[in-house]
């Protein structure tokens, strides 16, 4: 197997499009599909979207995304590099879950990547997809998964609605 490494580094929520293309570029160099190029795209930026938006508006925050290919498949590594987010006791992104921001987001990390692992202080999220052993059927279980949640999301607005 061949060894990939990748990286690069983006300052703000304007430049979310570089991982974007990034993304891209790395699917279209391992011939990845347009269903599972979707469901790396839309995961890789929901978790830089959260990095981002935790880290708040900290001008000399940024965010290094480096890429991997392991024996596993693609991983994407999503680290915040700044200053330290809380000098609270609770970690800033366990606060931001708790009062129901982020969970709609993480819930879409998780059903898209095959592995996630948030670090302890939620600096950093790191993405695997495992590219070797895809297949349709998974690729639709994910679909399916997400199309059931904006259902009963919808569900639920409009109940609050009422």
């Amino acid at each position: 197997m061949k060894n990939d490494y990748r990286e690069i580094t983006i300052s703000g929520k304007k430049e979310v499009y570089k991982i974007e293309r990034f993304i891209e570029e790395i699917c279209d160099f391992h011939n990845i599909n347009n269903e599972y190029f979707g469901n790396i795209l839309l995961a890789s930026t929901e978790a830089a979207n959260i990095l981002i938006s935790i880290s708040g508006e900290m001008k000399e925050a940024t965010l290094i995304v480096t890429f991997q290919k392991t024996i596993k498949g693609f991983t994407f590594k999503l680290k915040f590099d700044g200053p330290d987010l809380s000098s609270e006791n609770e970690h800033f992104l366990e606060q931001e879950v708790r009062r129901h921001k982020l969970r709609r987001e993480i819930f879409i990390i998780k059903a898209l990547a095959d592995e996630v692992t948030i670090s302890v202080k939620g600096e950093s999220i790191t993405l695997t997809f495992y590219v070797s052993s895809m297949n349709y059927e998974k690729s639709l279980l994910r679909i399916n998964q997400l199309k059931e949640y904006w259902i009963k999301k919808s569900a639920i607005v409009k109940k609050d609605n009422e």
